[in-house]
């Protein structure tokens, strides 16, 4: 795409609102303009229940979402979610059998399945040998 001045920028996309710019009219690409078609395209029926009355996914509360993409009513509980799920990954255990040992976590990225080298040696020959590691 070719690079164009802030002072061709002509609007808002429809579905994320980011700036447009040079040639684009509506939407940024290509994917929010078919997304925004299939939205359009949906009943009213299923528009709503898309948009309305959805649950929090960490107070569990009922809340009107402001986009289609929205999971949390409140930054406060998509910052909770984070903080808990952030948790989770430190306290992951090793997952060879007969091992308790905290697998431990770098701070980005997945967490480890297992503590050592060894034990992620030793699980993938036990499951190349058909035997299952948990």
């Amino acid at each position: 795409m070719p690079y164009y001045p802030w002072e061709a920028q002509t609007g808002r996309c429809a579905v994320c609102d980011r700036w447009l710019s040079g040639r684009q009219e509506m939407y940024c690409g290509e994917a929010h303009r078919k997304a925004h078609k299939r939205f359009e395209q949906l009943t009213a029926a299923e528009r709503s229940a898309r948009l309305f009355g959805r649950n929090c996914a960490y107070c569990e509360e009922a809340f009107d979402p402001r986009n289609p993409r929205q999971r949390f009513c409140s930054t406060f509980c998509a910052e909770r979610s984070r903080e808990a799920e952030f948790e989770a990954r430190e306290d992951v255990v090793c997952q060879l059998e007969g091992c308790e040992n905290n697998a431990g976590w770098e701070g980005t990225g997945r967490a480890r399945h297992y503590c050592s080298a060894a034990h992620k040696q030793k699980a993938y020959r036990l499951r190349k040998a058909g035997h299952p590691t948990r």
